[in-house]
C-alpha cells in the first residue's frame, strides 16, 4: 500500500500538469485565433495605391460564378508580385475613373495558380479561347489581363502584357504612345460592350 503522503504528492503533480496543459491550450488558442478566420482581402492588400472603392477583390470560386453569370462584369486578373500587373491596374483604374465606372472585379491568380487547384483549372476552362497560348501550345491563364463579361460570355479581352519577359522593363514598354493606344482600345471596348454606348 502506498503511503498517504505519496498519494497527495502524485495528485498535486497531476493537478499541476493539468493546469499547465489548460493554460497552454488557452495561450495557443489566443495566439493563433486569427489563423482560423477567413481573411477578406481588399485591393490595397495587393496594391496599396489602388482605389479600394473601385476594385472588389474576388476569390477563384466567385470569379467562376461571375464567368457563368448572366450579368455584365469588368474583370481584371492580376498577380500582385508583378510590376506589369501594377502598371496595368494603374492604366485600367485611370480609364475607369474617366468613364465613371463604379466597380471592377479583381482576381489575383497567384494562390490558385501556385496550388494548381480546381478553381484555377475551372477558370481556365471557362476562359478557353481567350487566354494566352504558351510554348507548349497550351492556353494559359496569365496576368495581367482584362475581360468584359456579358451574359456569361467574354465580350472583350485584353492580354496586352501577359507574355512579357521578366527581363523587359515596365517603363520601357509603357511609352506614351503605347499608353494612348491602350487607353483608346480599352475605352472603346468598355463603351461598346459594357456601357452599351
Amino acid at each position: 500500500m502506498e503511503p498517504k503522503g505519496n498519494k497527495i504528492v502524485r495528485k498535486l503533480i497531476y493537478f499541476i500538469i493539468f493546469a499547465v496543459l489548460v493554460a497552454g491550450f488557452v495561450y495557443l488558442g489566443e495566439k493563433y485565433k486569427d489563423n482560423s478566420l477567413v481573411k477578406t482581402y481588399t485591393i490595397t492588400d495587393y496594391y496599396p495605391e489602388a482605389d479600394s472603392e473601385l476594385f472588389e477583390v474576388v476569390s477563384g470560386s466567385r470569379l467562376i460564378n461571375i464567368l457563368k453569370s448572366k450579368d455584365s462584369y469588368l474583370v481584371l486578373i492580376g498577380s500582385s508580385k508583378s510590376e506589369y500587373s501594377k502598371k496595368y491596374l494603374e492604366e485600367i483604374q485611370s480609364i475607369a475613373k474617366e468613364l465613371n465606372i463604379e466597380k471592377i472585379e479583381y482576381y489575383d491568380l497567384r494562390r490558385d495558380k501556385t496550388q494548381k487547384n480546381s478553381n484555377y483549372y475551372e477558370i481556365r476552362k471557362l476562359l478557353n479561347g481567350f487566354l494566352t497560348t504558351t510554348d507548349g501550345s497550351e492556353q494559359n491563364l496569365l496576368a495581367p489581363s482584362f475581360y468584359i463579361i456579358k451574359k456569361g460570355k467574354v465580350a472583350y479581352y485584353n492580354t496586352e502584357t501577359v507574355a512579357m519577359k521578366n527581363t523587359d522593363n515596365v517603363d520601357k514598354y509603357w511609352t506614351e504612345p503605347k499608353e494612348i493606344e491602350f487607353y483608346s482600345e480599352i475605352t472603346v471596348a468598355i463603351n461598346k460592350y459594357y456601357l452599351n454606348k
